[in-house]
């Protein structure tokens, strides 16, 4: 039972991640493109994995990586955009369960997977749960459309590449994609003014604010990496429900005493998140039985 007790510790650090990116996008980081380019410039740190079997793969494959980390940089640029502009746990959930969503449906198109009537049933109560939370934030459910969609692309391709060319020389390549990616973004006028605009308006606080999340995203993402490699992969993603109950608790706890994170809490939005959530984890529930 180790692998739960590492998936829920996990999903609780990616949960204190999105309340931390809220706070910051909510005014002391606010551009999301630059955001996101901030955290492929900290990807830089893949260069250590280069002694533990990083090799030169094909072109075919290379390209198949490149699309990979690229889909991940389009991704997250749609999730922070979704976070700034909306209440987190709203927009944590509409994305993380698109993400869900569009990782099943690329893996019956390209990795041959057989979707069954269990996960059929259970894609029903996750959009359910995305349609009763998009009545609260309507003007953010287009970008979540769209994370999720980049982020299926991502997470399958990543899969993909991890077959053809291993985990670690998978996992280089598609970083060394999505910091190429975000380079080549700042050939984009705007782009460029909006993360010089972020890294001059923002304070050495918000910086290190800033590295310290992301370290700790790192720090969520190794730890959920050894509960998939103990467990199951489809038994750890089957509980990717209670990470938005934690972000949800947490933005409803903190808010009060916390600038920039306040959610809103008139009696319909309340309703709205409640049976919003509760669906998807109906949903995540279901997959989690399925898989087990």
């Amino acid at each position: 039972m180790l692998w739960l007790y590492l998936a829920l510790l996990a999903y609780f650090i990616n949960a204190i991640v999105f309340i931390i990116d809220k706070y910051l996008l909510a005014g002391n980081m606010p551009k999301y493109h630059a955001y996101a380019f901030g955290v492929a410039v900290l990807s830089l740190g893949a260069v250590f994995l280069i002694p533990f079997g990083v090799h030169w793969p094909s072109f075919d494959i290379l390209l198949l990586m490149t699309i990979s980390g690229t889909a991940f940089f389009v991704g997250l640029m749609f999730l922070y955009k979704s976070i700034k502009e909306s209440d987190v746990s709203v927009a944590a959930t509409q994305v993380g369960t698109m993400g869900t969503i569009f990782t099943y449906v690329f893996s019956v198109f390209i990795l041959k997977d057989n979707l069954s009537t269990a996960n059929l049933f259970a894609f029903l109560f996750l959009i359910l749960g995305i349609l009763l939370l998009g009545k609260i934030e309507k003007h953010i459910f287009i970008w979540a459309i769209l994370a999720g969609i980049a982020f299926g692309f991502y997470y399958v391709l990543l899969k993909l590449s991890f077959n053809v060319s291993g985990f670690v020389n998978g996992l280089f390549w598609t970083r060394v994609g999505f910091i190429g990616s975000a380079f080549v973004s700042l050939i984009f006028q705007h782009v460029r003014k909006e993360v010089n605009f972020t890294y001059q308006h923002s304070s050495g606080r918000s910086k290190g604010l800033f590295v310290f999340n992301k370290l700790l995203a790192g720090v969520g993402f190794i730890i959920l990496y050894f509960a998939i490699d103990l467990g199951n992969v489809s038994l750890v993603n089957g509980l990717l429900g209670i990470q938005f109950l934690l972000t949800f608790v947490l933005a409803l706890f903190l808010g009060s005493k916390i600038s920039g994170i306040r959610e809103k809490t008139n009696r319909a939005s309340l309703l709205h998140k409640l049976s919003g959530i509760s669906a998807v984890l109906v949903g995540f529930l279901i997959l989690f039985i399925q898989n087990g």
